[in-house]
């Protein structure tokens, strides 16, 4: 994976805490200072800024159908604008507003605040508010608009339904010490479960089922997350935080890379719809925009191809009789050599060294002959009957490992 800048631009002496794409793409809008911007999500050119708060602006969304998009403040007020960047609805909680969410099935609109949380829709003439025992950081609708999950202050998911009655409660180890502060639900259409993505400041990435039952153990990160946003078929998340940059991570919390190094807190990070661009917004008012570039992963050998998948997994395809065989590596795959009976896959710290179990030719099992546990800089790797070559720009490297 290649993250190259598309384009950056800074807003002075403002705190970018929020952004949202228009869902074809066209459109970026930004949470920064008293106003909300509006900018050409090609080329980060500033369309028009939208004044109407009196406070900071905290969060943005975008309705899934384009029409509308709304904004939170520190003033206590929602603002509900229209594509046309016009303003058309006001109402106000009685603290700070702090996150809000569309409903991406009906339009319905989550505006969440220190105390309570507000459901509100373009044919009610009141928003439905519902008391919570501790402050709202981040709320997200399931894909089919059933259930709205908050992450609180106080280390507990909460899903409600479309009425606001909590159906699931989700308890995180170390409670009010480890704050939610980022959710997000997986938005794959290939999964089984609705899968929620949990990021809190006890410096942990889970993953939960709709029933609140946790998927596979914590995945410990080293810095505190602000941010957690899932490519939009679900095969990637993207995340930022006190570390001063944005990682990518398979969905299953592995860690694949560096997107971009920035010089303050990254505080929100968005995918573009459809695309390998990811948007940051950070502390120092910094909106950089990153186009992410992933290149083939393969070997072959007479009727066998290996390539990558997922970033994390090794397909050897026989090419003769169409079987496939995955290997799990659980790390990203850097490189990838097959060569006779041997499979060798180069990760961040090692190399593994598989052979197959037996002689025929139409066998598919591999099983591991040697771990070679080494960081190694390559251009290319070969794999040998006894030895693997690591080849390098300038110089090569060979014969050094027997296997």
């Amino acid at each position: 994976m290649r993250a190259v800048l598309a384009w950056k631009e800074t807003i002075r002496d403002q705190c970018v805490y929020d952004l949202a794409f228009k869902p074809d793409g066209s459109q970026l809008i930004i949470a920064a200072g008293l106003r909300v911007l509006v900018y050409d999500a090609a080329d980060g050119a500033i369309i028009q800024p939208l004044k109407g708060h009196k406070d900071i602006v905290y969060c943005v969304a975008y309705a899934k159908d384009g029409k509308r998009f709304a904004s939170g403040s520190a003033d206590k007020s929602i603002i509900i604008w229209t594509s046309k960047l016009e303003g058309i609805l006001k109402y106000t909680h009685n603290d700070s507003i702090q996150c809000v969410a569309y409903n991406p099935v009906t339009h319905q609109l989550a505006s969440c605040s220190s105390g309570d949380f507000g459901l509100w829709s373009p044919e009610q003439k009141s928003v439905n508010k519902h008391k919570v025992s501790s402050k709202i950081t981040c709320c997200g609708w399931t894909n089919d608009g059933q259930y709205l999950a908050l992450g609180m202050m106080n280390g507990v998911v909460s899903i409600r339904n479309k009425n606001g009655e909590e159906k699931v409660k989700i308890e995180r180890p170390g409670g009010s010490s480890s704050p939610i502060w980022s959710i997000a639900w997986n938005p794959s259409k290939d999964e089984h479960n609705d899968i929620l993505a949990v990021a809190d400041w006890g410096q942990k990435l889970s993953f939960y089922q709709l029933s609140g039952k946790q998927i596979g153990k914590d995945r410990t990160l080293t810095y505190d997350p602000c941010c957690v946003s899932y490519f939009s078929k679900g095969e990637y998340i993207v995340m930022g935080g006190s570390d001063k940059q944005s990682s990518l991570y398979t969905k299953d919390g592995v860690r694949l890379g560096t997107i971009g190094e920035q010089n303050a807190w990254v505080w929100t990070c968005r995918v573009k719809p459809d695309s390998n661009f990811v948007v940051l917004g950070c502390q120092d008012g910094t909106i950089a925009c990153y186009q992410l570039i992933f290149s083939t992963v393969h070997g072959l050998y007479k009727d066998r191809y290996a390539y990558r998948d997922s970033m994390t997994d090794v397909i050897v395809q026989h090419l003769i009789t169409e079987q496939k065989v995955r290997i799990k590596c659980r790390e990203l795959v850097k490189k990838i050599a097959i060569y006779r009976n041997r499979l060798a896959i180069q990760l961040p710290e090692k190399i593994l060294i598989y052979e197959l179990y037996s002689d025929d030719s139409s066998d598919m099992h591999y099983r591991i002959k040697e771990k070679i546990c080494r960081k190694f800089e390559c251009n290319l790797l070969v794999v040998c009957s006894q030895h693997i070559i690591l080849c390098q720009v300038r110089r090569r490297r060979g014969g050094g490992e027997n296997i």
